[in-house]
């Protein structure tokens, strides 16, 4: 009888044990990030996959790679320095800026734990480094743009993801008339005024994008148009997109601020 009673309490205290191991067994490997072969820490919050795209915390990556980090509550905007390159990125934004030049990104920059998260393929393309991706191992490979050697897939780490849809060429059309266009922000206390004016081909519809919210903009007859909006300041970027005909246009620009 106590010999049934020994085996009867031993299974029942296994069976959390087989349970946990078979949940463990069944999870996903963590993805881990690596420069140079060397492995970097994340004391928080670690990679993931959003939306089949691998997002990264920005700053122990980017300090990793000897840059300067800097966040601005306010206006939500990541600063990064080394040397001369400066690079910008705005929270929900689609683009980021490299020393002024725009880059666009595959998903917006976001926040995740309260830590900053870019698309891996932001290191590559806004940072400058090499950037491959270990399937094997679900490792995101960084390494300095002169190395050589990597024995990893050199295609870049979307895991299973399809290409960002682009606009098709037949629908790409110049009706914006680029030179004419102007954006101004005028600060007061903690507001923000912005206005971006232009010509585009009479009888177009025209958007204006702000961050992550885009506002239809009246055009006159002879194709100018003048958009105003006050919100909160810190906005510094704008897309400004033109479609006429089924052809499409698009302009992304930054405010000059008075």
């Amino acid at each position: 009888m106590l010999k049934k009673l020994a085996s009867l309490v031993l299974a029942l205290a296994l069976v959390p044990v087989a349970a946990f191991s078979a949940s463990a067994a069944s999870a996903p490997a963590a993805i881990k990030v690596e420069y140079n072969k060397k492995a970097i820490v994340f004391p928080d919050q670690k990679p993931v996959i959003r939306d089949s795209r691998t997002l990264v915390p920005i700053r122990p990556i980017a300090e990793s790679l000897g840059f300067d980090v800097d966040w601005n509550e306010k206006t939500r905007t990541v600063t990064i320095n080394k040397g001369t390159n400066n690079v910008r990125l705005v929270v929900t934004q689609k683009i980021a800026k490299k020393n002024g030049q725009t880059i666009n990104l595959d998903v917006p920059a976001q926040i995740i734990n309260q830590r900053t998260m870019v698309p891996v393929r932001f290191i590559a393309e806004a940072l400058s480094y090499k950037v491959n991706w270990d399937q094997a191992t679900q490792t995101v490979l960084i390494a300095d743009e002169q190395s050589s050697g990597s024995t990893a897939s050199t295609e870049k780490p979307k895991d299973n993801t399809t290409e960002q849809k682009q606009e098709p060429a037949a629908n790409a059309a110049n009706l914006i008339d680029r030179s004419s266009i102007f954006a101004k922000t005028i600060t007061i206390a903690s507001f923000g005024l912005y206005r971006v004016s232009g010509t585009v081909e009479p009888g177009s519809d025209v958007t204006v994008t702000l961050e992550d919210k885009s506002f239809e903009v009246d055009v006159n007859s002879d194709g100018t148009f003048e958009f105003n909006k006050d919100t909160y300041d810190g906005i510094r970027n704008f897309t400004l997109k033109v479609e006429k005909g089924g052809k499409i246009d698009t302009f992304e620009g930054e405010f000059v601020k008075n």
